[in-house]
């Protein structure tokens, strides 16, 4: 038993943090497609509750009452 540990033993830890690295990277993805997942339920949520207005479907807004704000230059006054 000592000789195949003796043996086996350099093959092991050379591939050893290999594994390692892959195991900690296949939970980071796992984790990053779960989290994916679920904001895109999240915002399919909000949009169903708010009336989907993200995907063009919005109504223009009301004039506001008041003087308009022209400081930035408006040419069509000119």
């Amino acid at each position: 038993m000592g000789a195949f540990i003796n043996d086996f033993w350099p093959y092991l830890a050379a591939l050893l943090p290999t594994v390692g690295v892959a195991y900690l990277f296949y939970w980071v993805i796992r984790y990053m497609i779960e989290a994916d997942r679920s904001e895109r339920k999240a915002i399919a949520k909000w949009n169903a509750e708010h009336g989907d207005n993200v995907k063009g479907n919005r109504q223009p807004l009301p004039p506001k009452d008041g003087p308009v704000d022209n400081s930035l230059g408006d040419s069509r006054d000119s």
